[in-house]
């Protein structure tokens, strides 16, 4: 982008998103189909073309601008035809680019001469922290995340993450422009993974990790769904995308290496060109969005490669080895104010993740219970880093549910 200042530079829409890939195609549907007018650019202007014929509108409600420029970049505006002929909101943008600091920070610093002073920023990153990119620009207090989740149309909630200079006024916005959407702004502090996917990230290593260790596909996937997660977490990291998964599993080991051992099979997918679902080759293939069946053949060839000692389990073994690294992570979020109350972890899960249950994800450990958790976390602590608890938080279990051992060990360190 330039760095000339222009005014109304994509004149009928004040929603600026930024990056035509998976992600941000996604974010573009969820906001046509809440009827909000936008102007979607990319570098690339075929990927916009793509993102926009993918939309399949109808043209008689929506208007379709041609190309125009954004700076440096190709851009299209999706207006509704019955939308007011003065737009009075002041402009959103909302970036889903490359995870990389040093180019967010260049789109960033010409964005906010670009649209003007009005303008609150927004990245949709998984994985950097806010307060750090917000460094380059001028006016950090008009900088945030709003990160959506994957599948964006399935999941209503929307991590809203203030850095340190973030202002109430960007807040406050950025949770009205959430609810434009039908979503529910999940407001979370600034830390490694936000909170969503600091919790995930075990989850699908340890998924990967079993899978390595001769655990079956189809019992993995059996165990999640039991626990109350909509999808394998095998398949979820394809839905995900092998890339963007692995550098917010980077982060989360980089930011906490005595919890995790990476599996080495995030990585190989990489390497191997199986980015995902979007690809139609990662963990399984795909033909037209329907997964194969069992594992891809390239898939079980990897598992092989980086096969390690095998192990026997029960569905339920499976089951806590996935959930409670997931426990022990919201603790230790809580602990560190990454969330205020303990009702944020449940609605993360069920908004966030899609988790499913007649229990909630906190009464999911209280229905299993202390000792059965406890005697996991003693059983596997040793083979499983993630599933090592501090000694506070077990002993808070000694003595109280899971769900309050919780808030006492926040209480107690």
């Amino acid at each position: 982008m330039d760095s000339s200042p222009v005014h109304d530079p994509a004149p009928g829409a004040t929603t600026y998103l930024i990056g035509a890939g998976v992600v941000g195609r996604a974010i573009l549907a969820a906001h046509v189909g809440a009827g909000v007018s936008v102007c979607m650019a990319d570098q690339q202007e075929a990927a916009v073309r793509d993102a926009v014929s993918e939309l399949r509108l109808d043209r008689k409600q929506w208007h379709v601008s041609e190309f125009l420029r954004l700076g440096e970049l190709a851009a299209i505006t999706i207006s509704r035809r019955d939308a007011p002929k003065a737009e009075t909101r002041p402009p959103v943008v909302i970036e889903s680019i490359t995870e990389r600091v040093e180019v967010k920070e260049a789109f960033f610093t010409d964005a906010e001469r670009l649209l003007g002073a009005d303008a609150i920023l927004c990245t949709n990153t998984s994985t950097l922290r806010v307060s750090r990119l917000a460094q380059c620009l001028s006016h950090p207090e008009r900088f945030c995340a709003m990160h959506f989740f994957m599948p964006v149309i399935g999941r209503r909630a929307v991590e809203l993450v203030p850095g340190d200079a973030t202002s109430v006024e960007t807040i406050e916005r950025s949770v009205d422009h959430i609810t434009r959407l039908g979503k529910e702004p999940l407001i979370v502090g600034d830390g490694p993974g936000f909170l969503v996917n600091r919790m995930l990230s075990p989850y699908l290593n340890e998924a990967m990790a079993m899978l390595c260790r001769g655990v079956a596909a189809e019992q993995i996937e059996r165990a999640a769904i039991g626990f109350g997660m909509p999808v394998s977490p095998l398949e979820l990291i394809d839905l995900i995308g092998a890339q963007t998964a692995f550098l917010a599993g980077r982060v989360y080991w980089q930011s906490f290496p005595a919890r995790v051992d990476p599996s080495p099979l995030l990585p190989a997918l990489v390497k191997h060109k199986r980015f995902g679902r979007a690809s139609g080759a990662g963990l399984y293939d795909y033909c037209e969005d329907i997964r194969s069946d069992d594992l891809a053949p390239r898939s079980v060839e990897l598992c092989d490669r980086y096969r390690r000692h095998e192990i026997s389990l029960r569905d339920n073994e499976v089951m806590l080895i996935l959930s409670i690294p997931m426990w022990i992570e919201a603790a230790l979020a809580h602990r560190d104010g990454i969330v205020g109350h303990v009702d944020q972890i449940d609605i993360a899960m069920r908004d966030g993740l899609g988790f499913e249950s007649a229990r909630s994800f906190l009464e999911f450990f209280d229905s299993v219970g202390s000792q059965a958790m406890l005697d996991a976390i003693v059983q596997w602590g040793d083979d499983v880093k993630s599933m090592r608890a501090p000694e506070a938080l077990q002993l808070a279990l000694r003595s109280a549910t899971p769900r309050e051992a919780l808030i006492q060990f926040t209480q107690s360190t």
